[in-house]
Formats: structure tokens, C-alpha cells, sequence
């Protein structure tokens, strides 16, 4: 394609990702957040109510990108530079273009615009050039992104839809939070029932589109207090913190856990669970009242959905749902979603070997 004003700009090629049985690949291929929670991370970094040492949190998203994904990263990187220089220059002659266009109105308008002749006979001859410019720069705008194209057999796009679904139910989950810290308790000096304390914030989930990367659909979205959000798409997993800094994580090196736990709740019980047992404030050892406190109350224990994500790369996080249930779909549609994906790539990977 030939560019009249900016000959060296580079179109991003589109990411062509085909995964089924025995075969899982992804090639480049041409062409022809949320103000209230970005607060709470903000106020989470700053007045952290926990000891280092005792963090759920992953590693640093420079470490978390799986080997096989590097060059797609990089990719991904680059289509974003792009993106921002190109929208950059196009914002930048769209305020000359403006600017020209509204000084040679109000010359033509003006009474004297016979002493302006010449100059409004120039102005009319680069306004032309002005907006071609403005359009081929709004053009290569378009190619400066990365489009994710997908294809799939029908059992692997079957499962995805089915992780759709699951993900949907599970947000209608009364009360979501991300476990952001854990320690054993004394529960001896403590006064206390609790096996652990736990540190939680209530998050949400969501469909969300990312903006280093265009797809046909959104990407399932768990927001990540201490760390980047987690943004599941078919065939990969990103961990995004910003444009720069991002991780790229292949299926066949995600783990997933479902727990059901018990928890001391000291706020309102949500509807959607169910309360399972009684505790005390404070409690002696054989879990009694601790008759010395003369306010002592009972605290309900209710049973929670706990989803445990990780990598051999570093992925690490907790995240806790009032409805058992809906987690528990949750992780079993993702477990046959991650699981076909690996068996794909390990026959594969045995075919190449005996070839």
C-alpha cells in the first residue's frame, strides 16, 4: 500500500489463532478502567493492612508471559506504539485542519474579503491536501491495531461457549472478592476460630474489550486488586496492568482450583450462600464462648466458592465467591477448556516426536 504523506508507516499484521485436536497454533497474518477500582487498588498499594511476607499476589507481569507467547508480545507491544504515534500525528493535523478551515470561512464572510484574495485563493488550494492528509492518517489509524481472528473445531469452540456461559452465571454471584493476603492465626492468643485471617476486596467481573488488542468478542475479565486484571481469550490468558506492561500466559500453563471453604463472616451474609455453623467473637480452644469478654456474639460460618488461578510462571490468585455453585461451574468449564487445549498440544507434540 502507498502512503502519499507517511511512506514509512508499517501496517500490524492480524493474529490468526487455530487450535483442535493435535493441532494448536497462532501466526502473524497481514491485512488486504473503572474510576471507583483503580481507587481501591490505588489505596490498597499505598496503606497495605498486611505484612509483606504473607501477599497473594502474582509476579511481576515481566516474568508471567509463557515462552511459546514472547513474539506475540512483542507484537502486541509494537501495534500499540504504533497506535499512538499514528493517533498522535492524526490529532494533531486534525487541529490544523480545523483551524484552517475556520480561518478561511471567516476570511470568505468577511466584508473585506476582497483585500484577502490571494491569500483565500491559497488556502483554498492546501485545504484539499490538509484533509487527505487527516484521512490517510485516520486510515493507517485502522491498520495500527492487531485484529485477533479465530478458529477453531467445533468441540473446542463448544467448550469455550460453554466458559462464556459459566462466566455469565458467575456474575450473578451476590458478593465477588479477590483474597489479596493470608496468614495462619494463634488462635490461642487471638481468641479465635479461625484457622487463617484473610485479606479481601470486593471486585467485579466483567466482558471487556482490551485496548492493545481487537476481537470479534470480549475477553472474560476478573479485576485484580494487587496486579493486573486477569483477561481470558480463546486459546491465551493476558494480564494486563497497562499498554506497557502486560503478560501473555498459553492455557497449557494455567492451573485452576476450586475450593469450597468455610469463612467466619463478620459482615452481612450474602443470599446467595449458606450459613453452615456458628463461631464466637472470641472463643476459647474447645471453641466455647470466651466468657470473659461480657460482649461476646456469635459470628456465622458460611460456606464460599474459592477459585485458585496459577502458572508455572508465576500467575498466583485467589478469588472468592458467595455462590458455590457458580464457582464451581465456573472452574470445571475452564478445567475441560484448558484441558482439551493441553491434550491437543501434548498429541502434537508426540506426532512431531515420532515423525
Amino acid at each position: 500500500m502507498e502512503w502519499k504523506f507517511r511512506k514509512d508507516f508499517k501496517v500490524m499484521p492480524g493474529i490468526f489463532l487455530k487450535y483442535g485436536n493435535g493441532e494448536i497454533q497462532t501466526q502473524i497474518k497481514p491485512f488486504t478502567t473503572d474510576k471507583e477500582f483503580e481507587t481501591e487498588k490505588l489505596k490498597h498499594e499505598l496503606f497495605k493492612p498486611y505484612e509483606p511476607q504473607h501477599e497473594i499476589k502474582s509476579a511481576s507481569v515481566d516474568k508471567l508471559t509463557s515462552t511459546e507467547l514472547h513474539d506475540f508480545k512483542a507484537l502486541l507491544l509494537a501495534s500499540d506504539k504504533t497506535f499512538s504515534e499514528t493517533n498522535s500525528l492524526l490529532t494533531s493535523k486534525t487541529t490544523v485542519l480545523n483551524d484552517h478551515s475556520q480561518k478561511l470561512n471567516k476570511l470568505k464572510k468577511s466584508f473585506f474579503k476582497f483585500l484577502f484574495k490571494k491569500k483565500i485563493y491559497l488556502m483554498e488550494q492546501e485545504l484539499p491536501l490538509l484533509i487527505e492528509e487527516v484521512d490517510e492518517l485516520k486510515e493507517q489509524l485502522q491498520y495500527s491495531s492487531i485484529k485477533l481472528e479465530i478458529e477453531s473445531e467445533d468441540s473446542f469452540s463448544d467448550l469455550y461457549k460453554n466458559l462464556r456461559k459459566a462466566f455469565n452465571l458467575l456474575f450473578g454471584s451476590q458478593k465477588k472478592w479477590d483474597f489479596t493476603s493470608s496468614r495462619r492465626t494463634n488462635r490461642i492468643a487471638e481468641r479465635t476460630s479461625a484457622a487463617n485471617t484473610i485479606t479481601r476486596s470486593e471486585i467485579s467481573i466483567s466482558e471487556k474489550q482490551l485496548p492493545i488488542l481487537k476481537a470479534d468478542m470480549p475477553a472474560l475479565c476478573f479485576h485484580n486488586i494487587n496486579g493486573g486484571d486477569l483477561y481470558l481469550y480463546p486459546g491465551f490468558l493476558i494480564v494486563y496492568e497497562s499498554k506497557v506492561d502486560f503478560a501473555v500466559i498459553s492455557y497449557t500453563d494455567l492451573k485452576v482450583e476450586f475450593i469450597q471453604v468455610r469463612f467466619i463472616e463478620s459482615e452481612k451474609v450474602p443470599s446467595d450462600t449458606k450459613t453452615i455453623d456458628n463461631t464466637w467473637f472470641k472463643v476459647n480452644k474447645d471453641g466455647s464462648p470466651d466468657k470473659r469478654f461480657s460482649n461476646n456474639y456469635q459470628i456465622p460460618i458460611v460456606a464460599y466458592g474459592e477459585l485458585q488461578m496459577s502458572s508455572s510462571s508465576g500467575l498466583n490468585e485467589v478469588y472468592c465467591f458467595s455462590n458455590v455453585e457458580l464457582a464451581m461451574l465456573f472452574q470445571k468449564a475452564l478445567l475441560d477448556y484448558t484441558e482439551a487445549i493441553y491434550k491437543s498440544q501434548a498429541l502434537l507434540k508426540e506426532f512431531k516426536n515420532r515423525g
